[in-house]
């Protein structure tokens, strides 16, 4: 297996399960945060250890200075703030659009501490942009600080990897402390896993879940993952697919993409059941997306389902919480997989039995089709 083919870029947008899936195929439970509130927030490279590497070894990778100004200056965070600078300050404000990213970044923020300081009213209203400035605060801070190494690999602590991934929280899930985490290429796991037996395991690829706009989600650094990856896995909810933009923009530099690229459609127990082979169902949404899908070319054959919130609570520490979770998505599972009884062979009909598998949850059907996959470069 080649380097190329063994690089496996997953993306997905919020609340796809993305992550489930990520540590179901590495058959680690605390691999990657896994919750509504657990956000990566940059690019994950998970992998096994090489020759000489330790297992549980965690590395960051910063971006020249450049680049990540140039990142924060897309941010969501500074986008908030510079369209609150615009509607109080209007003409009177400072020129945003022009100007090195750094110095545009500080007169931004100076512009908006003297409103919130001359404006207390606009400070109350605006309160959640407070965060907002916090982070690129911290953000500058950190890029003259020592502890930046731009360019640079450096090894961090094991134990803090949910930090690096996604920041601290406070006790009302908003995050702080991420600032620093806007100079990042990427935080690379090495990780020993048994999940692909026989086999060399191949680089996953996490990509962060934030919706792309203006940069909030870094497309640009998941469309150079893109660019050299041997496979790219796009997770859905079971329903309707659409492709990002930045994914049409990464089939147009790299044509061979689209025939190496899966659609994933996860969380298969959330289905409404009785519509599932009906007119709007997911049925009817899986030959759709297989339509507009082939247009790109992406094959029908690459289109598969999966559960995989099962294999994983299955890593998770048993207790009688997570053991009743189970059960019931067993139960589920099990309702859908009588839907598929007497329905004609088809494609779609094989992917979704698979993820009702409850040996299989679409987990291990995804696993060998992405080694074919590879092997066949």
């Amino acid at each position: 297996m080649t380097d190329r083919a063994r690089s496996i870029l997953i993306s997905g947008l919020c609340s796809v399960g993305k992550s489930s899936v990520v540590c179901a195929l590495w058959g680690d439970v605390d691999l990657a945060p896994s919750a509504v509130r657990d956000c990566t927030q940059t690019n994950t490279r998970i992998r096994g250890p090489g020759p000489g590497e330790r297992d549980r070894t965690l590395r960051v990778e910063y971006l020249p200075r450049d680049r990540a100004l140039a990142f924060a200056l897309g941010d969501l965070s500074y986008y908030r703030l510079s369209l609150l600078v615009a509607e109080v300050l209007g003409p009177l404000g400072p020129r945003l659009d022009e100007g090195p990213p750094e110095q545009r970044l500080r007169e931004c923020l100076g512009a908006v501490k003297k409103i919130f300081k001359d404006r207390p009213d606009i400070a109350v209203l605006q309160e959640p942009l407070s965060d907002e400035v916090e982070k690129l605060e911290q953000f500058l801070a950190f890029l003259d600080s020592p502890d930046y190494r731009p360019g640079e690999t450096v090894e961090i602590d094991w134990s803090r990897r949910r930090e690096e991934l996604m920041g601290k929280r406070r006790p009302d899930g908003r995050t702080v402390d991420v600032g620093h985490l806007l100079s990042y290429r990427y935080v690379e796991l090495i990780r020993e896993t048994s999940g692909w037996l026989g086999k060399a395991a191949p680089v996953l690829i996490d990509s962060p879940w934030i919706p792309t706009f203006h940069n909030a989600r870094r497309a640009d650094l998941i469309l150079e993952q893109s660019q050299t990856a041997g496979v790219l896995v796009l997770v859905s909810l079971p329903d309707k697919f659409v492709p990002e933009p930045w994914v049409e923009m990464a089939f147009k530099r790299r044509p061979d993409l689209p025939a190496r690229t899966v659609v994933l459609f996860n969380q298969a127990d959330t289905v409404d059941i009785p519509l599932l082979f009906a007119r709007g169902g997911f049925g009817d949404a899986f030959e759709e997306s297989a339509r507009r899908l082939r247009e790109l070319g992406i094959r029908e054959e690459n289109l598969l389902v999966a559960c995989a919130r099962l294999p994983y609570l299955r890593l998770a520490p048993q207790d009688d919480l997570v053991r009743e979770r189970i059960a019931k998505l067993e139960a589920v599972l099990a309702r859908v997989r009588k839907q598929c009884e007497l329905r004609k062979e088809s494609r779609f009909l094989k992917s979704l039995q698979a993820a009702c598998d409850p040996k299989d949850c679409g987990i291990e059907t995804l696993r060998r089709h992405l080694q074919g996959m590879a092997n066949a470069v």
